[in-house]
């Protein structure tokens, strides 16, 4: 539906063909696939007239969902710039990381982060752009949050001594000359974001316009229901962009189909609520903990619009069966036609390559390959399994990766001949169904945001008076999961060496990974070749649990 087409066109052929759709649904603000595609046009023009981006110039973009997100990444699309995708809270430190591996020439931050570190971000200030969250809010809410939640931000952001205030994104103003309209290249990256790999070591990921158009074309498949069906059907978009499921699936996917995105900044019960009675959305995308708190709160499951929706979609974690269960028992007591469904993919490939849908369905599966993807399951020396037989998840689709940021070596280790080798362990079923086991690399789904224990690790050991850290995954009332690091250390006092690992953790990694408990032990086990048995650890702390 969408070959030899870049996103942009994608989203522009949306536009033309119903200008009157809503494209976007921002907290009781509609923007109309007309009025959006001006204003991507126009902020292609401050890129390209003003700013001197280019095509291949790298941007990073780390905010929430909000329509500038958006505006920014078609605007980038259509210059033919690439979009570097961030996690809107990352610390400083690691965003200036980022921006030089990346060789990034611009960044795009909401004030809100910058205010964290405002000290920092003045030295950097003439490559920053700063964006708000209110800009597209109804007048009356937009009015409170200027002038009274916002104001002492925007206050530390401004002018001071020696400093001439940082640079907003909405001063800009285009200048009504021409903008060359980049071709689609086939194998051209356009967007970068940030995983830990098929091996658990944090990586940057290319991506390219036919595999985000690849998950828009097949979205009649996933939602089962016709692309003139899902015209103004709405999709929930309260995954974020930095993520590929969010940003492929609950935001690219929506608006290049006609459907509309409804983009969520912050995930509230109580806003997902409101979503719901203004625009009747029929779909969404979620993590496990999301749907939980959304089933406890009284007035969404009450909600007359709740009996309307047709499918939620689950990715990023495991969902208990329990809570399935629960879920789609609630559906069934509203007479509602609405499943919760299990998929699976990975940042490597976007986002889902296999689901369950109303159509193709197994308890307890991870799906059923969608069009145009193959599965196969192969054993350690890379030969295919048969049926039944728990092997090595390999995918082969139009949504792989073109590979890993420079790293020629990791990207031919992960993909062979076409083929993205996951790093987790499952089995294909006689029905063609696919089963999750485990997962060979080393990542914690912390609130559905992937977690690396060796990135943990690494900046633990990085302290002179730590000698070794070791992190596992411990269960959390609130999160499901949650990190536990082990520490061999010299200190007089624990809970001071205590503090000051946290405080380490808490600048220079995103709160997720900030570590629930450290135990400190004179020593750690280690394996054969003297690595720390991090697998001991965690069996250790498993039979604690049982």
């Amino acid at each position: 539906m969408f070959e030899n087409m870049t996103m942009y066109e994608a989203v522009k052929k949306a536009a033309n063909e119903l200008p009157r759709g809503v494209a976007i649904h921002y907290r009781g603000t509609n923007i109309k696939y007309k009025k959006f595609i001006k204003l991507v046009d126009k902020t292609a023009d401050i890129f390209y007239n003003r700013l001197g981006i280019r095509e291949n110039d790298t941007i990073l973009i780390s905010q929430p969902n909000m329509p500038e997100t958006l505006i920014i990444f078609y605007a980038l699309n259509k210059i033919g710039a690439v979009s570097n995708f961030v996690h809107p809270f990352t610390p400083f430190n690691q965003i200036q990381s980022i921006v030089k591996k990346t060789n990034t020439k611009y960044s795009f931050l909401f004030e809100q982060r910058i205010a964290k570190e405002v000290e920092k971000y003045r030295d950097v200030s003439e490559r920053v752009y700063v964006t708000r969250i209110e800009n597209y809010l109804p007048p009356i809410e937009k009015f409170i949050y200027h002038n009274f939640m916002n104001f002492k931000i925007r206050k530390k952001l401004g002018k001071c001594r020696g400093f001439a205030g940082f640079n907003y994104f909405h001063k800009l103003k285009p200048t009504g000359k021409p903008v060359p309209q980049a071709a689609f290249k086939k194998g051209k990256c356009t967007v970068l974001l940030h995983s830990g790999s098929t091996t658990g070591d944090p990586k940057t990921i290319c991506l390219s316009d036919e595999a985000f158009n690849y998950i828009a074309g097949i979205c009649d498949v996933i939602t089962c229901r016709s692309f003139k069906e899902l015209e103004g059907a709405h999709m929930l978009a309260v995954l974020p962009s930095f993520h590929g499921f969010g940003l492929a699936m609950t935001m690219h996917c929506p608006i290049a189909c006609k459907m509309g995105s409804v983009m969520v900044p912050k995930f509230t019960p109580k806003q997902i609520n409101k979503d719901l009675k203004k625009t009747h959305f029929k779909f969404a995308c979620g993590v496990p903990t999301m749907y939980e708190k959304l089933l406890n709160y009284k007035p969404f499951v009450e909600n007359k619009y709740f009996k309307n929706m047709v499918a939620c979609y689950c990715g990023g974690d495991a969902l208990k069966t329990s809570e399935r269960d629960r879920v789609n028992q609630l559906f069934r007591e509203k007479g509602s036609e609405c499943r919760i469904f299990e998929g699976y993919g990975l940042t490597e490939c976007i986002a889902v390559n296999c689901v369950n849908t109303h159509k193709h369905h197994k308890y307890g599966s991870i799906g059923w390959p969608l069009e145009g993807a193959q599965f196969k399951i192969m054993d350690e020396n890379d030969n295919e399994l048969p049926r039944n037989k728990i092997g090595e998840i390999v995918i082969k689709s139009g949504s792989v990766m073109l590979g890993y940021y420079k790293d020629e070596e990791a990207t031919k280790a992960t993909i062979k001949d076409g083929w993205l080798h996951t790093g987790d362990l499952g089995y294909i079923d006689d029905d063609g169904f696919i089963f999750f086991k485990s997962r060979l690399k080393r990542v914690v789904k912390v609130s559905g945001v992937a977690v690396f224990p060796s990135e943990v690790e690494r900046l633990i050991e990085s302290m002179p008076q730590v000698k070794k850290a070791s992190a596992i995954e411990v269960p959390d009332p609130k999160l499901q999961s949650a990190i536990k690091v082990f520490v061999v250390a010299d200190y007089f006092d624990e809970e001071e060496m205590r503090h000051l690992i946290l405080e380490t953790c808490r600048k220079y990694l995103i709160k997720w990974a900030v570590p629930k408990q450290i135990e400190f032990r004179k020593d750690l086990p280690v394996t054969k070749l003297g690595k720390v048995d991090y697998r001991a650890l965690q069996e250790e702390e498993n039979s604690k649990a049982n």
